[in-house]
Formats: C-alpha cells, sequence, structure tokens
C-alpha cells in the first residue's frame, strides 16, 4: 500500500447538520491514511470524531463478532502492514488477544503442531488472499485438510481487495469460510454493515449520503 494514499473521514454525530446522515449537508475531508492512524480527527461543526469507512468496517468485522466472548482470539494474516497498524490501533483499548502475521504460513504450522490445544487455536482467522510467499488461496487448502482435526472450531473472514467474481464463488467451497470482506469500504458494503447491525438490535445506523 502506497503511504500516500488517502481515505475519506465522516463525522456520525446524528445531531450535527454535516454528519452522513444528511444526505445534502454532509462534509467530509480526505486525509493521508497515516494521518487518520496516528491522531484523532474531528468534525468542524461539532467536534465529534471523524471516521473513516474503513476503521467501520475493521471496527464491525473484528470487534462485534467477538465482542460476547473475552476468550476469543483472532489472528490477522495480511502482508498490509497499514492494515496491521489500523487493526492495532482500533484495538488498543480492547481486551482482545490478536495476532499479526505477514505470511500465512506460521499461523499454519501453529495450527497443525497445536491442533489438540484448545488455547493455542484462534477462534477467527482474517486472511488476505494476495501474499507473495504463500498466498491465501495456500492456506485454506492447507487449513481444508487439517480443520476437522482441530480442538475447535475457527471461522474465517477473507478480506481482500479482490473484486473477481470468481473469488467470491470460489470461496464457497470452504464451509469454514463465513464471509468476504471487500477492502477498501465501499457504499455496497457500509449498507451491509448497517443491516448487520440492525439485525443484532444495537440501535447504530449508519447511513452514507447519498453523493457516495
Amino acid at each position: 500500500m502506497v503511504n500516500a494514499e488517502k481515505i475519506t473521514c465522516y463525522c456520525f454525530n446524528k445531531d450535527c447538520a454535516a454528519s452522513i446522515y444528511n444526505d445534502t449537508t454532509c462534509l467530509s475531508i480526505q486525509v493521508p491514511l497515516e494521518v487518520a492512524l496516528s491522531r484523532t480527527l474531528n468534525c468542524i461543526e461539532c467536534g465529534a470524531e471523524l471516521l473513516s469507512p474503513l476503521l467501520i468496517e475493521i471496527k464491525k468485522d473484528i470487534l462485534n463478532l467477538i465482542k460476547d466472548d473475552q476468550q476469543h482470539s483472532v489472528a490477522i494474516i495480511d502482508d498490509d502492514i497499514i492494515f496491521h497498524e489500523t487493526v492495532k490501533i482500533i484495538l488498543k483499548d480492547n481486551w482482545l488477544n490478536a495476532s499479526f502475521y505477514m505470511n500465512p504460513e506460521p499461523v499454519y504450522n501453529k495450527l497443525y503442531s497445536n491442533r489438540n490445544k484448545h488455547s493455542e487455536i484462534p477462534n477467527i482467522i482474517f486472511l488476505d488472499l494476495d501474499m507473495p510467499l504463500m498466498d491465501g488461496w495456500e492456506f485454506l487448502d492447507l487449513f481444508n485438510n487439517i480443520h476437522r482435526s482441530l480442538a475447535k472450531s475457527v471461522s474465517i473472514y477473507i478480506i481482500s481487495n479482490s473484486v473477481d467474481p470468481s473469488d467470491h464463488k470460489r470461496i464457497k467451497a470452504y464451509p469454514f469460510v463465513k464471509s468476504f470482506i471487500s477492502k477498501p469500504l465501499t457504499r455496497h458494503f457500509l449498507s451491509k454493515i448497517n443491516e448487520e447491525v440492525s439485525k443484532n438490535a444495537t440501535g447504530l445506523e449508519l447511513k452514507p449520503a447519498s453523493n457516495w
């Protein structure tokens, strides 16, 4: 990922005229990703913290999935160091036991060596597909050979830049893969978050502005 990449941040304060809830007066700012990761940005209208869709995606798909069980652990496998840092910032004030890997091979080796040890197996794996040494598909094939022998079940969530429909179809062959999460966040996926949050009755509604 290029350091100069920019992300768009919005205000999510429902009472603010500049927030994402107001189609006509919604304001947004674009900032370099490293800036968004290193400091808090505030709305010029109400002072509330501005959030990027990327951070909302990660926060929803990591924290909300496991918020009810403090014994859960997560392995994040992605060769994108900025993605690692984003997740670390989100998790810094939470109890979540997260491990980060640039390559899936050590994760597989650890799973295989500790397949009978419940505490050594992550509950959730977030897996990128496109990696240089061992890619996500190779990991899925290896995991498919051992997942039934593991001391506990593991849910895998694919996190990828891929927009190839064949990738989404191919993933259906792996029953332990729970979802395909595209990055960066799109309007479609923000709507998906809204649906999921509504199902969980959290009371939070994320409504994208009409100009996305």
